[in-house]
């Protein structure tokens, strides 16, 4: 990683998805992204940022930023030189390679995007900042905070051990062979195909694993928020059996409470690996459908996630450093 490099990857697509046709979730226009990126780039500047490298992608985020501010700009500002596919690909390619050339790298998206991120960043700090539709893993954040935080860790004024905290995450095996993560909630459906991705009907739920939930979460992870509450530094998660038993209702889409049925549920330690009995089944992961798997399926909940950029911590050390005088 290079000092007082940071990295941005902005996914045009977050917070555009089917939801908004069968729920309620507002669009998170691009604009406002271009806005995010412009008053980053500005704090960044500011505090000791030499270069700034993006993913390039179909809207033209970081490019239109850098556009409207460019006549307040002098540090450089260039986009990773990489194909464009237009779907997840770019973030994960885009991602490998700020791994090696960025000190810190700022995520605009929504909990979708964070997982890709998430599967390729290594130990490299993530700032992810909220403009999907489920946001439990990113920071509801004004981008000029976020910027100062990621400032002070790119320039190594608070290192990544003390400013950073690592996340947990759910490995999903399918006999024996990792397949993928959730950061989130990984649940277990009936539905047959991916389709939308999106998923809105209890109906198809048949178990679910979670990392953290709360009764303020919007997604799957609601369902078992409203049964307990788990924070991320709490070293447990919850297991999950949907379809019969105690009811409860739930946000599981923006604007959309709906009725699901408790069969069990239960606390799973870090480590502690559970068997998902319904095989074969669609996954739905952080929200959207993902993978299928069969055969002997478990679910192992670990603290091998991202490394994010704790700001709170980052900035009160930035502070008593001296990072803000002069």
């Amino acid at each position: 990683m290079k000092r007082g490099v940071v990295g941005i990857i902005a996914n045009p697509e977050s917070g555009r998805d089917i939801r908004r046709l069968v729920a309620h979730a507002s669009v998170f226009d691009n604009m406002e992204k271009v806005s995010i990126v412009e008053r980053l780039l500005l704090i960044l500047q500011e505090l000791g940022v030499k270069r700034v490298i993006g993913m390039p992608e179909t809207f033209g985020i970081i490019p239109g930023a850098k556009r409207a501010v460019e006549e307040h700009l002098n540090i450089e500002v260039d986009l990773i030189d990489m194909k464009i596919f237009g779907d997840w690909r770019d973030t994960y390619k885009a991602t490998e390679i700020l791994r090696e050339e960025a000190s810190a790298i700022v995520v605009i998206g929504g909990d979708g995007t964070n997982r890709i991120v998430a599967k390729a960043c290594g130990d490299t700090p993530i700032m992810p900042i909220s403009t999907g539709t489920n946001n439990v893993f990113p920071y509801m954040i004004e981008a000029t905070i976020a910027g100062e935080a990621v400032a002070a860790i790119a320039t190594g004024v608070v290192a990544p051990d003390e400013g950073t905290y690592r996340t947990k995450r759910i490995e999903l095996f399918e006999n024996g062979k990792l397949r993928d993560i959730a950061l989130i909630d990984a649940a277990a459906t009936t539905h047959s195909f991916v389709g939308s991705k999106a998923v809105w009907k209890p109906e198809y739920l048949r178990e679910l694993v979670v990392t953290r939930c709360s009764p303020s979460n919007i997604g799957l992870s609601s369902i078992a928020g409203v049964l307990k509450e788990v924070r991320e530094e709490d070293d447990f998660g919850l297991y999950l059996e949907i379809g019969d038993g105690r009811p409860v209702k739930a946000p599981i889409a923006p604007g959309v409470f709906k009725r699901v049925h408790i069969g069990g549920v239960r606390e799973i330690a870090i480590e502690e690996e559970v068997a998902i009995h319904t095989s074969p089944t669609l996954f739905a992961l952080d929200g959207e459908r993902e993978v299928e798997m069969s055969g002997k399926i478990t679910a192992k909940l670990t603290r091998r996630g991202p490394r994010v950029i704790d700001y709170r911590k980052t900035l009160r050390l930035a502070a008593e450093r001296g990072f803000f005088e002069g």
